[in-house]
């Protein structure tokens, strides 16, 4: 669920990156038919995620935007999202929690924080397999051979650091979740 809920949020924030209205915005997802729905608004739902609200950079309480600042001094372009989570997402239920999406050197990063501006954790896309542990590659040649990688996700919170990966070979796809050692933490 956790990772259907990332890949939503990745999705959403990516759509909100196109959005050319500078103006302040406040625009709530909500499950809908998204074939309705312009493309610049929302990417596709469904009825077990929360709901979240594009920010301006005044709209972020001051302990969240303090602790960005500091963990990534260098970030550029910020786009700021609240999310107010449902109980599928096993998260606090009672809190608010606040996403952005921004640049940091050369980087395409998401870093999430609590509604008292502790960080959560951090998503980093990475091109290239080159970038990889070699024993993350091994698994991945070992376990899945002829499948091309998709995507790359380096994924760290105060706990561990993973690495999320898609894969597809034709119409075949997996969708993992590697540790650095290259042991398989979790498979779709």
């Amino acid at each position: 669920m956790k990772k259907a809920l990332y890949f939503f949020v990745t999705g959403c924030v990516l759509t909100l990156f196109s959005c050319k209205d500078e103006k302040k915005s406040t625009v709530t997802y909500t499950n809908s038919d998204t074939a309705t729905v312009p493309v610049t608004q929302v990417a596709a739902v469904s009825a077990t995620e929360g709901t979240i609200v594009k920010l301006t950079a005044e709209q972020v309480p001051d302990s969240v935007e303090m602790s960005f600042q500091k963990k990534y001094p260098k970030a550029l372009t910020p786009v700021w999202v609240k999310y107010t989570p449902v109980e599928d997402d096993d998260m606090n239920m009672d809190a608010d929690y606040y996403y952005v999406q921004f640049m940091n050197n050369g980087a395409d990063i998401t870093s999430w924080y609590d509604n008292m501006g502790q960080w959560v954790k951090t998503s980093t896309k990475i091109s290239g397999d080159a970038r990889l542990p070699d024993a993350v590659n091994q698994t991945i040649n070992a376990q899945y051979p002829g499948y091309t990688i998709e995507s790359i996700e380096k994924e760290n919170d105060k706990n561990m650091e993973m690495y999320k990966i898609k894969l597809n070979k034709g119409d075949e796809k997996a969708k993992l979740k590697i540790l650095p050692n290259g042991e398989v933490f979790k498979r779709k």
